[in-house]
This record gives C-alpha cells, sequence and structure tokens, in this order.
C-alpha cells in the first residue's frame, strides 16, 4: 500500500513540475544593466539582448565586460525567480538542480 501511495505522489510531484515549468517559461523578465537591456524568462533562457549605441563606441574589453556582467546579473535575477517558484511547490524541500 505504501509503494502505491509514494507512486501516486510522484505523479502529483511530476504534474506540479511541469505546470512550474510552463510558468517559468511565461514568466519574462526585463533586466537593465548599464544600459544593456536582456530579456529572459524565469526558466534561465535569454531571449532579447539590446546594447545601447554609445557603448558600442567602447573598447572591446569595457564592452565584454558590460556585456559578461550583464547577463550575470539577468541569470541571478531569473534563478531567484526560479527558486521561489520551486519553493512554493516543494515547500522548500532542496531538490537538486532547483
Amino acid at each position: 500500500m505504501e509503494l502505491f501511495k509514494m507512486a501516486k505522489e510522484a505523479m502529483s510531484m511530476r504534474s506540479k513540475f511541469s505546470e512550474m515549468d510552463k510558468k517559468l517559461k511565461a514568466h519574462i523578465l526585463d533586466i537593465e544593466y548599464k544600459g544593456i537591456k536582456i530579456k529572459v524568462n524565469a526558466k534561465n533562457e535569454f531571449l532579447e539582448l539590446s546594447i545601447p549605441d554609445d557603448l558600442l563606441k567602447e573598447s572591446k574589453d569595457k564592452i565584454e565586460k558590460v556585456v559578461l556582467n550583464a547577463f550575470s546579473e539577468a541569470s541571478k535575477k531569473s534563478q531567484e525567480v526560479m527558486a521561489e517558484e520551486a519553493k512554493k511547490i516543494t515547500g522548500g524541500l532542496k531538490i537538486p538542480g532547483m
């Protein structure tokens, strides 16, 4: 009987994760960092990048650093939203990769 209950809970959890996946894909974040604009969903999938013309006049090294930092900031915000959604479903239970 216990095995049946565990299987049922696993199916329920799978359904919840599928629903969460859809929510994360639909949750779009607009991040701006030093003029660079990035659209990323809460699944950490990058959708758009806009670099201002004045930044393109800077040195290659500066552009690379600013773009890299902008992506890091966008990724961080995306992961924060993902963690919040996961916490709602798991009740705070730590699941690897979430």
